[in-house]
């Protein structure tokens, strides 16, 4: 599929991209040395470039609260890797801080955060906070999931898992599909249904709600042969989503317990970032063996652990991958390794029990990845390989106007 020509002319990338006045400076090279990482923080704006050049052995690591622009006069040579992935939430690491909330992690280049863990600080927490959408949309991600309570064994109030965040269709595959956080204890109840076990978060909410897998990317894409054109379900480019926090895990008969104390919650963590949304626009791309472009989601993380490492507290969601878009009138994927582009959501944080499933947090789902070439000649794959070796997800190759 091939897309129409409006589809590179948004407001969005257009207004972000718009060229130098006459008086300024002519861009010049940005070269990532071999062996070296630069971030590059997404408040400073666009990156205008001649020619970016990640070396071997080198990254260019993205942060920062909005989408990555980077519009280039020349091209984009890739040795080394341009990661703007969302980041992952360590494991609860401290004991008896009910009073304490668990942050959930940062997205990048406009990912949402994860959800927020044991967020009340004078009183339990009912349920972990859902995840951010992108731009920091709030409740946009993960669902957060219930605190168990119970009194006995910990088996009676082990709290739920957090919802995995995300964005794109799923696919088979690690990280290619969003999952729901595992339920807790097996005689925990639930502090917001009521229920036994407590309920797990769900996933988050697909951007794409209709029933058709053909028109799940950003644009209009136009079918060569018959001239039949798709619109794409996405209205805009965006990020990826964060993940839910885990529930948590409160030793009482009764929801909430009174009298309160920072010592009476174990806490749910929580969640891992979203990917990012990288817009790029070249002359020309070309990827060496070990040039790779990532917006993954980050990973969830453990909650809180009664002894050495028994987790009372739920774990969190993964965040979903985000968004790549890479326009250029020759992409050069003849040296590619397999997946050297991904967006695919980080892993969910790990519970108790058998497997460490009891309480785990879901995995987040996957992002998009758009190739938009002007001729699909000029996409050059190596010997006896498919783009769906070379992408995780399989990526949309659509026409743009340049």
């Amino acid at each position: 599929m091939f897309a129409a020509p409006k589809l590179l002319a948004p407001a969005l990338l257009v207004s972000a991209l718009t060229a130098a006045p006459a008086s300024a400076q002519v861009p010049a090279d940005f070269i990532v040395p071999s062996g070296q990482t630069i971030v590059y923080d997404t408040t400073l704006g666009p990156l205008q470039v001649r020619n970016l050049i990640v070396e071997p052995a080198a990254e260019l690591r993205v942060i920062g609260p909005r989408a990555f622009v980077l519009e280039a006069t020349g091209g984009i040579v890739l040795d080394g890797v341009l990661d703007l992935s969302g980041f992952d939430r360590p494991n609860v690491a401290t004991l008896a801080t009910g009073n304490l909330p668990e942050v959930g992690a940062a997205g990048a280049a406009g990912g949402g955060r994860g959800g927020v863990g044991s967020f009340l600080t004078t009183t339990s927490t009912p349920a972990g906070g859902h995840g951010f959408g992108s731009a920091l949309l709030l409740d946009g991600g993960g669902r957060g999931g219930e605190a168990g309570f119970g009194i006995g064994p910990s088996q009676n109030y082990r709290g739920s898992g957090g919802g995995g965040g995300a964005f794109g269709p799923a696919q088979p595959g690690q990280g290619l599909a969003a999952q729901a956080g595992a339920a807790g204890g097996a005689g925990s109840q639930g502090a917001v249904s009521g229920l036994t076990p407590a309920q797990g978060g769900a996933p988050g909410p697909s951007v794409f709600a209709d029933s058709d897998p053909t028109n799940d990317f950003w644009g209009l894409a136009i079918d060569p042969v018959t001239g039949v054109v798709t619109v794409g379900e996405l209205l805009r480019p965006r990020a990826g989503t964060g993940g839910g926090a885990g529930g948590d895990g409160v030793e009482t008969a009764s929801f909430p317990p009174l009298p309160w104390s920072p010592s009476t919650d174990k806490k749910g963590c929580g969640g891992g970032g979203g990917g990012g949304l990288a817009l790029m626009r070249a002359r020309f791309a070309t990827f060496g063996p070990a040039g790779r472009i990532l917006a993954d989601g980050g990973a969830g993380g453990s909650g809180e652990v009664q002894s050495f490492f028994d987790s009372i507290g739920g774990g969190s969601g993964g965040g979903s991958g985000g968004m790549l878009v890479l326009q250029a009138g020759l992409i050069d994927l003849s040296l590619a390794a397999p997946d050297c582009f991904s967006a695919i959501g980080g892993v969910g944080g790990m519970g108790s029990g058998p497997g460490n499933a009891v309480g785990a947090g879901g995995a987040g789902g996957p992002g998009l990845v758009q190739l938009h070439l002007q001729n699909p000649a000029n996409l050059i794959l190596p010997a006896g390989a498919s783009l769906a070796d070379l992408s995780r997800p399989d990526a949309h190759v659509l026409e743009p106007v340049l």
